[in-house]
C-alpha cells in the first residue's frame, strides 16, 4: 500500500499498472494526461490478513490537495501476493467505516436510571429512549 501510494506522489503510473492486478500481465501504455490531485499523506488504520493464504486486506485514508481543496479518500482494499509480489487487486469499501455500536450491557426497566437521578429507569429515561 505505502510503495502504490509513493508511486502515486512521484507520478510513477508504470508502476502503478504493474502492481493493480487486472493491468499486470497487460503492456504498458502511457497516458498523456496529467493528474491535478497532489497525494499529500497517508495514514494506514488497519491491516488484517485474509481468510485465504497470500491475500490481505488494507484500511487507509489518502489525503490530497486538487485545484486548491484538501480532500480525503478513505477506502479498505485487496491485496493479493502472486509469484512473490503484492498486487492491489481492488477496493472493498470507499468511504468511513462503519461504527460499531458499544456492547454495553442493557438497563433493565427496573434498574436505576443511568442518567443519576435516583428514580427507576422505566419511571425517567425509558420513554425518552
Amino acid at each position: 500500500m505505502r510503495s502504490r501510494f509513493t508511486a502515486h506522489v512521484a507520478q510513477d503510473f508504470l508502476y502503478l499498472h504493474r502492481t493493480y492486478q487486472p493491468t499486470a500481465q497487460l503492456p504498458y501504455v502511457e497516458e498523456t494526461d496529467e493528474s491535478p490531485v497532489a497525494w499529500t499523506k497517508l495514514v494506514v488504520h488497519s491491516h488484517e490478513l485474509g481468510k485465504q493464504p497470500d491475500t490481505a486486506f488494507v484500511d487507509f485514508s489518502a489525503y490530497y490537495t486538487e485545484q486548491g481543496h484538501e480532500g480525503v479518500l478513505q477506502e479498505k482494499s485487496e491485496f493479493r501476493r502472486i509469484d512473490g509480489e503484492w498486487l492491489f487487486t481492488r477496493p472493498i469499501r470507499q468511504g468511513p467505516a462503519p461504527i460499531k455500536k458499544a456492547a454495553g450491557a442493557k438497563v433493565g426497566r427496573n434498574d436505576p436510571c443511568p442518567c443519576g437521578s435516583g428514580k427507576k429507569y422505566k419511571q425517567c429515561c425509558l420513554a425518552k429512549a
